[in-house]
């Protein structure tokens, strides 16, 4: 138990020092080219004040405005500088971002809007409150409480009338969803609205996909070639001199680079920011102090000598343990559609490796198949997937003769890609249609009603 002990707290030891150098170096250039800004003798941005916060958020609000069924919906999620002017208190210090929204009732029914859909874990407006006077009482606290009483939206919306106001959610970098959900009578009337927050540095933000590919290089399909087409795709990432495999290729998405980043957002996952010094010193911070960091970088792996175009992950409590994914998008395209390829797979711990430049890594689940699977799962819970199914191309490794990736972890897998059509509506697990390329995948299925999915497309 000692010995365990020791060698687990070496790799946070390690870790943690070489997470400090590269801060270290990292921070010395952000400082020169701060230095290049300050010599040119540019002012400083003023601060905004509360009429020009609600002039800004409202005037975007303008512009991000949906119409169905007589009812009129505007939101704009508060930028940081906003939230501080509106509210008088730096709301995203305690990771609050209000968001502001306002529903014209134009029909002759009743609405109740249901906030729990734009945010599950949305904070109430005394509950808010209470993390700016931390219980202190007195009428500084009395005031914080009415500031947030008097915004907050009411979730009545009486026929003919128009409510406005906001609801206290979660701070979010990257691109932010924004469903505004409306319960009537019989039925739900459904506003979705995606939007980039300026915020942060995300290696999504680095690429322009229609650059990729140019059209005369596109590969057009149907949905029923397409699975030959993945199983000629290299089984594996590399490292960036294509000389070593990497993590296995098990993944597959089809979808807009919009479509399928919502669709990932919308199923918890989180953008990563690039690596950077703000960024590599968060991680020191929360490796050594604790907490959660939904948005730490991953490094690169490589598909034909060019690392992912971007990558998400769903992080646990510590920066250790995380399930995460890369995706590349490839030459194919079905009905016009885009696919991609990727690599997922669940980091369970850091070990010291000198393969590693920080003489550290990640180490990953050995059963890759369960965090690919997983991922389907988590896609069908929130209904985003129109198509699903296997394609072959990874090549099959048993758990008695593993493959290793480029740290030499070990992993073993069935050699399947799962493959996810990104649906742009609402679709229940059972509509999602299984397609079949391999017929093989169908011997063991016995009731006629999946059969029916079984059929070759």
């Amino acid at each position: 138990m000692r010995i365990a002990l020791k060698n687990r707290y070496s790799c946070r030891t390690a870790f943690f020092f070489e997470l400090i150098f590269i801060s270290f170096c990292l921070t010395a250039l952000s400082a020169c080219a701060v230095l290049r800004d300050e010599s040119t003798g540019a002012p400083n941005a003023p601060r905004m004040n509360y009429q020009q916060a609600e002039s800004s958020y409202q005037d975007r609000a303008s512009h991000q405005t949906l119409e169905r069924d007589k009812i009129k919906v505007s939101v704009a999620a508060l930028r940081d500088e906003e939230s501080a002017a509106k509210f008088g208190i730096p709301m995203a210090m305690h990771g609050l971002q209000p968001v502001w929204v306002e529903i014209e009732n134009r029909s002759a029914l009743p609405y109740w809007f249901m906030p729990a859909f734009m945010d599950r874990d949305f904070y109430s407006a005394r509950e808010a409150a209470f993390l700016f006077h931390s219980g202190s009482g007195g009428e500084t606290a009395a005031q914080i409480e009415r500031i947030f009483t008097d915004n907050q939206i009411k979730l009545h919306i009486e026929p003919g009338k128009t409510v406005s106001g906001f609801v206290y959610t979660n701070l979010t970098r990257g691109i932010k969803l924004l469903n505004v959900e409306l319960l009537g009578a019989n039925h739900v009337v459904r506003f979705d609205f995606a939007r980039e927050q300026p915020d942060g540095f995300f290696d999504y933000q680095t690429i322009n996909v229609e650059q990729l590919y140019p059209k005369n290089s596109r590969l057009l399909l149907e949905t029923h070639e397409l699975g030959a087409e993945l199983q000629k795709l290299p089984c594996c990432t590399t490292d960036n001199q294509g000389s070593k495999p990497g993590d296995p290729l098990n993944l597959v998405m089809v979808g807009s680079e919009h479509d399928v980043l919502v669709a990932l957002v919308r199923a918890g996952w989180d953008f990563t920011e690039t690596i950077n010094a703000s960024s590599v010193s968060r991680m020191i911070k929360v490796f050594a102090f604790g907490g959660n960091y939904r948005n730490s970088p991953v490094s690169a792996l490589y598909l034909d000598g060019r690392p992912q175009d971007f990558a998400m992950q769903r992080a646990r409590a510590s920066i250790s343990q995380r399930n995460h994914l890369r995706l590349w998008m490839t030459p194919l395209q079905v009905n016009d559609t885009p696919v991609w390829v990727g690599q997922i797979s669940r980091d369970i711990g850091v070990k010291i490796t000198s393969l590693s430049p920080t003489l550290t890594t990640h180490v990953i689940d050995p059963d890759v198949d369960e965090s690919r699977d997983y991922l389907l799962q988590d896609m069908l819970m929130t209904s985003n997937v129109a198509r699903w199914g296997y394609a072959l191309g990874v090549g099959a490794a048993s758990l008695e003769n593993p493959r290793f990736n480029l740290m030499n972890d070990s992993y073993f897998t069935d050699g399947r890609r799962l493959v996810i059509f990104i649906s742009r509506t609402p679709r229940t697990i059972q509509d999602a249609e299984f397609v079949q390329w391999h017929p093989e995948e169908c011997q063991t299925v016995k009731t006629s009603k999946s059969q029916n999915h079984c059929t070759k497309r």
